[in-house]
């Protein structure tokens, strides 16, 4: 059932799936969290530490959560007879090395999996009964077959966390950051970085160098394993003495001991001999982050297993915060990033399921301010991967979790029932500053389907129905393609439909709703006055290039002639007239190619949409570059095969970041900021046209915040890769990610 399971009465030795992003999939993880000492009635706090301490705590912030779609979670529930785990105490006889004269007391308990809790770091924390190892494995085997890894939560109050293999071990007293630091041990293979005095010095001439990647015995620069993450500005080593912090000088101003790397003596659990790369990462220290090392190890063995990408995104103001945000959409989760200066940081990422609904690889996402606040909500759609379909509405929050405000299962009223063909466009159609859904079906009926969700600000409510026509543009056919764009100035988008394929003639046709419902005040037959005749590979592009308030058009053909063209054609707020008409080349762009591509964008901050311009496919290298426009004209510059450190590839996608969102303040008012959308699709046309996201998504409308200051930025993405561009002078590369956002304090993860 879509949205969050029931448990119900937890029975004894049962299982509940806390987490699936794949249960079946053999790419994803799977961890099983068992309980050992808790009788029926102690059920219920077992459930309680798994949930605080484990889901919402360890998973729920930091590494853990930005990797959290790689793993499934079940919860095995194992009923034992005893309320509380056996214990062991141990008298170590002021010889903690010396084990033949340590004494014990014990008090054994009759429970699931016979662990023995004994508090004592000597004696690696926990013991195992004669039955311990056969009652793990016929307890995974039985409730969570397959499982990489096994949490075993011991019902005792003394300290103690352990790995043994893929078995991690930890007691009701211990807090979330003992299992985060366990989990990095059995996740990642990682070495503890604390020493013990009494366990002396690591013998590298006996035992070599160590395999764990987050300790050596190498004590220079050169040949050190994580040397990509020491600032060469920093001493090696940087500290020397049992379980040595910074002793090489004066610690700089601004080091993080926890982020910064060096080299350290103490580690792998010997106070001397032996060398680690931060002071206090959290395999040393718990509560910290990790350090570059361990963090670059955990994401490079758990990235691919989580099923995000680059691919597909999403940018805009989502939060009260006044910086850029996008959202990036993975086949069982959803990430929120936030700029930060020229970087960007990890927000949140949400894992199988928000609430109200399970994330899937169907899931269609389209951004909107639907409730007139200045930040954009998010409307999800899925018709594949359920019985029936659904629609729904979220509002992303300032921490970057996403919340239910309305859900439509299988149909919303008047609709007559959801299909797989479905789609939306996003806009303002009524002009009430709440950005509504016009949504069509074209494929799946004997006749064809336009509605106007009208935005209520928490849900929609279909208030337009059209079957098989639109007044003044006709017959509803196949290619209809369907944009948004305030061609009026008023606040209030039009709907802009084109069809060049359907017909013996081609039709552009502007509809605007008016009180009885829409009406086409404006068709076109064939041609645009002044561009020559419509063709069937005409694409569209709307955007406000003179600064009027009104959006304006951008056609583009470079397929169906001879010569290729770009025409300017400007909004008279009922139609459009030609400024300029480009043949084979805008001044500065070195000549128009079929493959050109464009994003509609202000690529300077003038108040005027330019176009950001790229060509990966015509010439021996790619190109990348701005049109930018003065009103009546158009400009060119360009960078080839490089923008600083990205290389322009055929896989490339860009998209149009938001600039900074101002202050309110004394005359500050909201009203409505065009972004600038594409008229084009590539299921269509077979042709890569700008856009937002898949054919589906990449038709929004402006929209309507408090008015942005400032250029646009560009996020050039692909499969692996992200890139920062800053288009104010010229395009300029800021920031460059590979498979992960993490701004190392030196170095990067390639």
């Amino acid at each position: 059932m879509l949205g969050a399971s029931t448990e119900g009465d937890v029975m004894a030795d049962s299982a509940t799936i806390l987490q699936d992003v794949g249960i079946d999939d053999p790419k994803r993880k799977t961890l099983a969290i068992l309980g050992d000492g808790f009788d029926a009635a102690g059920q219920a706090a077992f459930n309680k530490f798994v949930q605080d301490k484990v889901i919402d705590a360890v998973f729920g912030s930091g590494y853990y959560n930005e990797d959290s779609a790689a793993w499934n979670i079940i919860r095995v529930n194992l009923e034992s007879k005893d309320p509380a785990a056996s214990t062991r105490t141990w008298n170590l006889m002021g010889t903690p090395t010396k084990k033949s004269d340590d004494t014990k007391t014990e008090s054994l308990k009759d429970t699931a999996l016979g662990i023995i809790s004994n508090g004592e770091w000597w004696y690696d924390w926990f013991e195992d009964s004669a039955k311990t190892q056969k009652a793990i494995q016929d307890a995974v085997k039985k409730w969570a077959p397959g499982a990489d890894f096994t949490l075993i939560v011991v019902n005792s109050t003394l300290p103690g966390g352990l790995r043994s293999g893929t078995v991690l071990k930890v007691t009701m007293a211990e807090n979330w950051d003992t299992i985060a630091h366990e989990f990095g041990h059995g996740f990642g293979d990682l070495a503890d970085e604390y020493g013990k005095s009494a366990k002396g010095a690591y013998d590298g001439k006996k035992e070599g160098e160590p395999k764990k990647v987050n300790v050596t015995i190498t004590k220079t620069l050169n040949g050190l394993k994580w040397a990509q993450f020491v600032d060469p500005a920093t001493p090696v080593p940087t500290g020397i003495g049992a379980d040595a912090g910074y002793t090489a000088g004066a610690k700089p101003a601004g080091w993080d001991d926890s982020l910064d790397a060096g080299l350290f003596e103490g580690g792998h659990t010997y106070a001397t001999g032996i060398y680690r790369p931060a002071i206090a990462c959290r395999m040393k220290t718990n509560p910290n982050e990790f350090c570059p090392v361990c963090y670059t190890e955990l994401k490079r063995v758990h990235h691919e297993t989580t099923g995000r990408s680059f691919r597909r995104l999403a940018a805009g103001h989502f939060t009260p915060d006044r910086a850029p945000e996008f959202l990036e959409y993975g086949d069982r989760s959803i990430t929120l990033y936030r700029q930060a200066g020229d970087s960007w940081q990890h927000v949140h990422t949400t894992a199988d399921a928000m609430s109200g609904w399970d994330v899937k690889p169907g899931d269609q996402f389209f951004t909107g301010d639907f409730d007139g606040d200045g930040r954009d909500e998010v409307v999800v759609y899925n018709s594949v991967d359920f019985p029936i379909p659904y629609l729904g509405l979220f509002e992303v929050r300032l921490d970057g979790t996403l919340h239910l405000l309305a859900r439509y299962d299988g149909d919303i009223p008047g609709w007559g029932g959801f299909a797989r063909n479905d789609r939306f466009l996003v806009g303002d159609f009524d002009g009430d500053g709440k950005q509504d859904l016009l949504i069509y079906n074209l494929a799946d009926w004997s006749s064809r389907y336009v509605a106007l969700l009208t935005s209520t600000g928490r849900g929609f409510r279909l208030t337009r129905f059209y079957e098989n026509e639109l007044p003044g543009w006709g017959a509803l056919a196949p290619w209809d393609m369907f944009s948004a764009g305030d061609f009026s100035g008023t606040g209030r988008d039009d709907v802009l439909i084109w069809n060049g394929r359907d017909w013996s003639e081609k039709f552009l046709g502007i509809l605007r709703l008016q009180r009885s419902g829409f009406r086409t005040i404006r068709l076109y037959v064939d041609d645009l006055p002044g561009w020559g005749g419509f063709a069937t590979n005409d694409r569209i592009y709307i955007g406000d290039f003179d600064g009027d308030g009104k959006d304006d058009l951008y056609l583009f053909n470079g397929l169906d002639w001879s010569s290729r063209y770009l025409g300017m054609f400007r909004s008279t707020g009922s139609g459009f007239t030609r400024v300029r008409l480009y043949e084979d080349d805008v001044p500065g762009w070195g000549g128009l190619r079929a493959g050109d591509q464009f994003e509609p964008a202000d690529l300077t901050g003038s108040g005027k949409v330019g176009l950001f311009a790229w060509n990966t496919h015509d010439w021996s290298v790619g190109y990348a570059g701005r049109m930018l426009s003065d009103g009546t004209h158009l400009r060119a510059d360009w960078e080839e095969d490089w923008v600083g450190e990205w290389h322009l590839s055929r896989q490339d996608q860009f998209t149009v970041v938001p600039p900074t969102r101002p202050r309110l303040g004394a005359g500050t008012v909201a009203e409505a900021a065009h972004s600038a959308h594409a008229v084009a699709s590539p299921e269509h046309s077979g042709i890569a046209v700008a856009s937002h996201g898949t054919a589906i998504e990449q038709a929004h409308g402006p929209v309507h915040r408090v008015v942005p200051t400032g250029p646009v930025g560009i996020l050039a993405h692909n499969r692996d890769w992200l890139g920062s561009m800053d288009t104010t002078a010229s395009v300029r590369l800021e920031r460059i990610y590979k498979q992960w956002l993490h701004d190392y304090r030196h170095g990067r993860n390639w």
